[in-house]
Formats: structure tokens, sequence, C-alpha cells
């Protein structure tokens, strides 16, 4: 039998945003390792609840609650997996909005690959983008679009400024996974 050892995160509540075309990785484990320190994850869709969206890869993954109905204050973090699925999350309004009520009450905001577009669509009231000023990582494809946005690029497997934690690929969501573990 397994040996019970204490669970890191047991009662917190973390959001991940969903959409089609997501990066399998990028969504699955972060949600089982979080499930795993004892968090519950609610997978928050654009959508219905109920929705199965497919990553790239064809895994399904069915969203617990749609953005509208989802209050940041309800949430310990949140997780934003790569892949496809963020260009089509970065228009939605709701989700950018959530994004700066959950960063604003100072709770982690975690995005992989090409997760950190939402932080260059994600703007302060000045209008500004929330990652502005900021260091943070991504897949290399967005590197200039972080810049373009104010953001200071590092090329490193995880990168933490305030509320924002930002990783690359999937070969490192096991230290990104362990940042989040860590900051909620």
């Amino acid at each position: 039998m397994a040996a019970l050892r204490e669970k890191l995160i047991a009662g917190r509540t973390v959001g991940m945003f969903i959409d089609f075309q997501f990066e399998d990785m990028e969504a699955m484990y972060p949600k089982m390792r979080l499930e795993e320190e004892g968090a519950k994850v609610i997978v928050i869709g654009a959508h219905d609840k109920g929705m199965k969206y497919t990553g790239k890869y064809g895994y399904p993954l069915k969203s617990d609650a749609t953005v509208k109905d989802v209050d940041a204050a309800s949430l310990d973090a949140l997780v934003i997996p790569g892949g496809f699925a963020p260009d089509y999350l970065r228009r939605n309004t709701a989700m950018l909005d959530l994004i700066l009520a959950v960063a604003g009450a100072g709770k982690p905001v975690a995005a992989v690959c090409h997760g950190p577009w939402m932080f260059c669509s994600a703007r302060r009231a000045d209008g500004k983008p929330v990652i502005e000023g900021r260091k943070a990582t991504g897949f290399v494809a967005i590197k200039d679009d972080l810049i373009n946005a104010g953001a200071v690029w590092v090329d490193e497997p995880v990168v933490i400024d305030g509320p924002y934690i930002t990783s690359r690929t999937p070969s490192d969501l096991v230290p990104f996974c362990h940042a989040i573990i860590d900051e909620t």
C-alpha cells in the first residue's frame, strides 16, 4: 500500500481555461498534478458547461463551468494551457476579465507555451497589457508578442513575476507545476 502523505494544496480551487485545440499535455498533466496535491480543478470554457473540447492530439476534456458563471473569489489560482486554444481564449472578454480579477487579488495566474498570449490581451484599467514591465517566457513563437506587449523576455523553464507564472513548452511542465503548487 502506498504511504499517505500531506497534500500540498488540499482544499484549494484552481481554474483551468480550455478551448478547442489545447495542447493535450499542457492541460492534462497540470490538472492531474494539482488534483494529486489535493486541489479541486475546475475546467472553464467559453461554451456551455459540459462542452467536450478536443486537444490537438485528440484528448477530450469536458468543461465544468462556463466562464461567465465563474467568480474570481472562488478560485485560488488560474491555469492557462497552450496549444492553439489561447488564440480563441484571448478573444473572450470574460476570460480576460477573469485573469484581471484573479491576478488583481494577488492569486497566481499560470500560463504555458502559447498561454502567455492571454497576458498580452488582458489589459489593465489604463489600457496597457498586464504583462507590461514584467518578466515572462513562453513558446518562442510568441516571444515578439510578449516583447511588443512590454514584457521582459526570459528564456527559462519557468518565470514568476508577481502573480504571473509563465513557462515555455511541455518539457517544462514539471517545474511549471511545482511553481503553481508553491505559489497557490
